[in-house]
């Protein structure tokens, strides 16, 4: 007969071999990585003429989960309906030619599995859609307790809607956080660059679509000098716009963060809101219901690109963020 401490040291060996087996199962992918960076079509008509003026949003939209994003509560499926219904009332009467959505699911169990970039999509008549996935896992236990609040299967990430034809869907993984604890590396999400290549007629449109670090400095900082570069890259040849969630405050006496300067700073980069004007209040995204920081920007190439209108899209309170719109004209 087994003795007690033999007994006592099987079960432990056992319970720890099934923990083991769930965390290497839970961190696992179950989207197929070819498809990561996808460009989509649907049947409503392409715009392909030249206008005047385009319009230009983004929109970190938390995955509809208005202002309990990253709370430990339980949502119903009656929260995402609502503001969904939210979100496309708010984006529709600016008929944008372009949105970039960060914080979009695609597939995920904690907004009932809805594909928020088809709904989205179909809602506002786009007919094309450049997805890229930044968070694919099989369980994310995350917030951590109660259980109940885990987000489970995860299928989430970057989406850019166009009138116009999308000719390359670039998915560009950024610079990993790496002092994250071991048990947490294979559950974080990537921080992600997505690249797109729009035709406007006989016009090329590079949109870049980030979404970066939120909590490390150091990192945030490597990922912009990456975006940095990687804007300047297309900068003299094309028009390009940068749009996204920075994570980051402009600079302010309190504020010395580099990240924003790096734009500011850098000649031929402009911000659709005039420097001296981001850190005044009405022009703050986060959060949506008494925003008091600024995270969200759209930056643009001055040789190709002249702002017309820009504002913050204020009283939607569908996700934690609130949308930003420029309205320009592409310099020939």
């Amino acid at each position: 007969m087994l003795d007690l401490m033999t007994l006592l040291l099987l079960i432990v060996c056992g319970f720890s071999s099934s923990l083991f087996s769930f965390y290497l199962w839970a961190s696992s992918p179950s989207y197929p990585q070819a498809k990561y960076a996808e460009i989509l079509t649907s049947d409503f008509p392409h715009q392909r003429h030249i206008k005047e003026t385009y319009t230009v949003i983004t929109y970190n939209i938390g995955y509809l989960s208005g202002l309990t994003n990253n709370q430990a509560v339980q949502r119903k499926k009656a929260l995402f309906d609502e503001n969904i219904e939210i979100a496309i009332a708010a984006l529709k009467p600016w008929n944008a030619d372009f949105i970039a959505f960060q914080e979009i699911d695609f597939a995920s169990q904690r907004s009932y599995d809805v594909n928020q970039v088809q709904a989205l999509a179909t809602a506002l008549a786009f007919p094309m859609q450049a997805i890229a996935i930044n968070w694919d896992k099989n369980y994310v236990p995350f917030p951590l307790f109660p259980f109940s609040t885990h987000f489970g299967k995860m299928l989430s990430g970057q989406a850019v809607l166009s009138r116009y034809p999308i000719e390359l869907n670039e998915r560009i993984v950024l610079e990993r956080v790496a002092n994250k604890p071991f048990y947490e590396k294979p559950f974080y999400l990537d921080r992600l660059a997505l690249v797109c290549r729009i035709k406007i007629a006989n016009q090329i449109l590079i949109l870049i679509n980030v979404h970066l670090e939120d909590v490390d400095r150091k990192t945030r900082l490597k990922q912009s000098q990456f975006i940095l570069e990687l804007f300047l890259s297309f900068s003299q040849k094309y028009p390009v716009l940068l749009i996204g969630d920075f994570n980051s405050e402009p600079p302010s006496g309190s504020h010395l963060e580099p990240t924003i300067n790096l734009f500011l700073n850098t000649p031929g980069i402009k911000s659709a809101f005039p420097p001296e004007t981001l850190n005044n209040p009405q022009n703050a995204t986060y959060p949506s219901d008494k925003p008091r920081q600024k995270i969200d920007y759209i930056f643009y190439n001055s040789n190709r690109i002249q702002a017309i209108e820009w504002q913050v899209i204020t009283g939607i309170l569908a996700s934690d963020h609130l949308p930003v719109m420029m309205k320009f004209r592409i310099i020939s």
